[in-house]
């Protein structure tokens, strides 16, 4: 808020073009209201936790099947270890719904009716399959007294006044779990931005939140961490990498960045899913140099201090001989908090054969957690 009061204001500064951010209404004042989901990502580097990013979006993906896997696991473990206490963490669906209810009147203040999209949903590839993904959060919705239902694409269209219909049913509010910029252009995904634009649709969370999510944030963490309180300033300091924008304006970072590259990530400064992600120690040095470069010269990514992260051992089974064999992947722990408050915890690591980047769209296997008795 040093930069920015409003979501244009904020789009401008860093830079992004509005095609990024077709739903966004650029006077939507900046505050706190922005961060009703969050999903960090956390690694562990000598059991203390490192946030690599922070992604503020109601999108974040794993909510349901965070809580999908922690249930088949408490499952398990109670009938093989019914002595030992375990708990499944509180639900990421149940709580996402609560808070929502809670906090957001507006979203039910007039027919309350919403319209989950199923276009995007990793690992579902019929609409059908998509439809059962979203189910959990359908039917929390509808427990918090809000009338959900999942909606494709092709059944949205706009009236003559740009209000949002699915087929015969007028539409209040959008629980966005898609990243707009990422979705195949249509006609009802068109007729969704115009009644954002205009805002007789409510979207959850708005796309002005898409924006907290840019890794340059981080950056500007460091930039302005001798004027944080003395709080934050340890917290930044201890729990965050350091990160800085990949730019002339940090001359002297990328050029030891390019003769030390085992000490740095590059990450593009805005986008998910791991893409264009590099280690600076898997590449050769020409690749490296040249990315270092083609960054420099865009301004569009963040250099960030390579965190040599815990390892965990695991077990695996070989599907094609039957063996099982053990041995240490890196694991990234993501908590999901809605409003402040935490809920399950979407867990990727590694696997026999798989890369370095530990995310789900990069093959990263998905897991969760279990809490022990104290």
């Amino acid at each position: 808020m040093r930069r920015a009061r409003t979501a244009g204001e904020l789009q401008h500064t860093l830079g992004l073009p509005d095609r990024e951010v077709p739903m966004l209404r650029r006077d939507e004042p900046l505050g706190e209201h922005l961060l009703a989901a969050s999903r960090p990502d956390v690694v562990l580097a000598s059991g203390t936790p490192k946030f690599l990013e922070v992604n503020i979006e109601g999108a974040v993906g794993g909510t349901a099947q965070a809580d999908l896997v922690s249930r088949r696991f408490l499952d398990l473990y109670q009938q093989e270890l019914p002595t030992q206490g375990f708990t499944a963490p509180p639900s990421a669906v149940l709580t996402r719904g609560s808070r929502r209810s809670g906090r957001s009147s507006t979203m039910t203040r007039r027919s309350p009716s919403r319209c989950t999209n199923t276009a995007s949903w990793p690992g579902a590839t019929t609409e059908d399959e998509r439809i059962e993904r979203h189910r959990p959060m359908i039917e929390s919705a509808r427990r918090q007294g809000v009338t959900a239902f999942p909606c494709p694409w092709r059944d949205l269209q706009n009236d003559g006044e740009y209000r949002l219909f699915a087929k015969d049913r007028q539409v209040d509010a959008v629980l966005r779990l898609f990243v707009t910029s990422s979705e195949a252009p249509c006609d009802g995904l068109t007729a969704v931005i115009e009644s954002a634009r205009r805002g007789t649709v409510h979207l959850h969370t708005s796309e002005a939140t898409w924006l907290l999510s840019n890794k340059t944030v981080l950056a500007w963490l460091w930039d302005d961490i001798d004027a944080l309180p003395p709080t934050d300033q340890q917290f930044v300091r201890e729990h965050v990498p350091f990160t800085v924008m990949a730019s002339p304006d940090h001359e002297q970072i990328v050029t030891e960045a390019t003769a030390e590259p085992s000490r740095w990530v590059l990450k593009p400064a805005h986008g998910h899913g791991g893409a264009g992600v590099l280690l600076g120690h898997t590449q050769p040095a020409d690749t490296w140099r040249a990315a270092l470069k083609a960054a420099t010269d865009t301004k569009d990514h963040v250099l960030q201090k390579l965190v040599q992260a815990d390892q965990l051992e695991m077990t695996f089974l070989d599907d094609r001989t039957g063996q099982l064999h053990t041995q240490p992947v890196p694991f990234v722990l993501g908590p999901f908090m809605f409003d402040r408050k935490i809920s399950n915890v979407f867990v990727r690591h590694g696997s026999p054969g798989g890369g370095l980047i530990v995310n789900a769209q990069q093959g990263a296997a998905v897991n969760s957690v279990l809490l022990a008795p104290s």
